[in-house]
């Protein structure tokens, strides 16, 4: 999964190419964009800004993965982080799971069809624990914290529950997931909680465990990627520099200078119109000051 975050670096590019290949269409046309075109300007460049801290972020610190293998048991870290040991584990099964995550379209239909989205989840790696292991380590009651994902991850049978290890969130392949979780479990199921040594049979022979890093690695691109990149870049590039006004389209400079213009005559429109509210002011002010010396006057002569 954090793969598939770091591999998000050429849409963030893509979102600025778009926000500034829009900037440079707006700088050659003669007519001032609307605010509704720099809203989506800014929007685009925001989004992509987004997305390449977050594929950057996720590209050289990696958070910590869902769940990890170790002699001991698995780590698994939803809500909160638990040691599954693998002698609490009963099985190591397969199972298709779907999951129904709310669906707000169903508000602009004509009926309920469409309240819930369903996703299939094919050949996922479940272990099963006892239900007691379940509610005791496992189990979240707080709702808000147990999410929309949480009945695809854990689900209730009986006396038992199946906790899904999806090889999507560890870019892993299915396969190699499941032969890795069934070879500690059969190798360590037998063993007391802490004293599992690092042994894995390999079919012939034992063999010291080694830390195996399943799925890609997030700091690795592949070639097309790279070339996307490189692609984007240049595009970038050669937007900044259409707006630094190192080249330009054709017409785009006589766009700016008609733009230009028309800044111009409205800066002297708005200071002409600033003058004669200023001159209308001063003229208003010098008769309400003849009228009341003109009072003035009228209350010195009738008072005596």
């Amino acid at each position: 999964m954090t793969t598939s975050v770091a591999r998000l670096l050429p849409t963030g590019l893509l979102l600025i190419v778009i926000g500034l290949a829009l900037l440079v269409l707006a700088d050659a046309d003669d007519k001032p964009a609307s605010r509704g075109h720099f809203a989506f300007i800014a929007l685009a460049l925001a989004l992509g800004l987004g997305v390449i801290v977050v594929a950057l972020r996720a590209r050289y610190r990696p958070g910590k993965p869902v769940f990890t293998l170790s002699p001991a048991g698995i780590q698994h870290r939803w809500v909160r982080q638990v040691l599954i040991p693998w002698h609490e584990v009963q099985a190591v099964e397969r199972a298709d799971i779907v999951t129904r995550l709310f669906n707000p379209v169903w508000l602009f239909s004509s009926g309920s069809t469409l309240m819930y989205r369903r996703a299939l989840h094919a050949d996922v790696t479940v272990i099963v624990v006892s239900r007691r292991f379940y509610d005791a380590m496992l189990h979240v009651k707080s709702f808000w914290l147990r999410g929309p994902g949480w009945n695809g991850n854990f689900i209730p049978n009986g006396d038992t529950v199946q906790v899904a290890l999806h090889h999507e969130l560890v870019a892993a392949d299915r396969q190699q997931l499941r032969q890795a979780v069934t070879r500690r479990w059969l190798a360590f199921r037998d063993r007391p909680a802490g004293k599992a040594i690092g042994i894995v049979p390999d079919g012939s022979d034992r063999r010291p465990a080694q830390v195996v890093a399943m799925g890609d690695d997030p700091q690795t691109l592949p070639l097309f990627q790279r070339l996307q990149i490189a692609v984007l870049l240049a595009g970038i590039a050669a937007a900044g520099a259409n707006l630094a006004g190192l080249w330009q389209l054709d017409g785009q400079g006589q766009a700016r200078l008609a733009r230009a213009k028309a800044l111009e005559d409205r800066r002297a429109r708005e200071v002409a119109q600033k003058r004669a509210l200023e001159e209308e002011t001063r003229r208003a002010d010098e008769d309400r000051k003849r009228q009341e010396e003109n009072e003035a006057v009228l209350r010195r002569a009738f008072g005596r």
